[in-house]
């Protein structure tokens, strides 16, 4: 399976540039991940500046500090403090958008008990297979990256980055670790075969 088999969440960068090219082959690869009626709905805001990066962690960490107030039992806010770090060390952080924000079009009737319309939970699973070849494509180019989600404990900051929802991110950068592969479930435990 090559590069998905390859591929693991990295935690630790080493203090070292990706150049631009190299950024937007992972991004291209992102665009070629299907989507319904190709709507391509996503949209990704690229942000390498230090200093920008630098100024939006910090904001981050400010606004998951006022959460952490308010609900300071949580472990999971507490966790998404380690995000943070892991942003910082990051050479490029990619804010994955919703760019439609909300469906245009009707539920159709598809009968099952989410709370997103059909459509918008398509889509989503689109801009996750969007993600998903970014992913892979950074394994192949010998880049680590982190699909990480704690950003939304501070999306107000988030989400002043851009006009469409923000839905979750990517960091990369050069590997400064080599984490074992975490078990995964067996496939007998996760499949039913007819």
């Amino acid at each position: 399976m090559g590069n998905i088999e390859k591929r693991k969440s990295i935690r630790k960068f080493q203090n070292k540039k990706i150049e631009k090219q190299i950024i937007q082959d992972i991004l291209q690869a992102g665009l070629l991940a299907p989507s319904p009626k190709n709507r391509q709905p996503w949209q990704f805001v690229v942000i390498s500046n230090e200093n920008k990066k630098k100024e939006l962690v910090d904001a981050m960490r400010q606004e998951i500090a006022v959460r952490l107030k308010e609900n300071s039992n949580r472990s999971d806010i507490y966790a998404s403090l380690e995000s943070m770090n892991i942003i910082e060390q990051a050479s490029v952080l990619i804010l994955v958008c919703y760019r439609y924000g909300m469906v245009e079009q009707h539920d159709d009737g598809v009968d099952w008990q989410i709370s997103s319309t059909d459509l918008e939970a398509v889509e989503l699973q689109s801009i996750g297979a969007a993600v998903e070849n970014m992913l892979l494509k950074a394994t192949e180019l010998e880049i680590g990256s982190l699909w990480c989600a704690d950003i939304l404990y501070a999306y107000k900051t988030v989400s002043s980055y851009s006009t469409n929802p923000v839905v979750s991110a990517v960091c990369l950068g050069y590997k400064n670790e080599m984490p074992e592969m975490k078990k995964r479930n067996a496939l007998s435990d996760m499949c039913i075969f007819y």
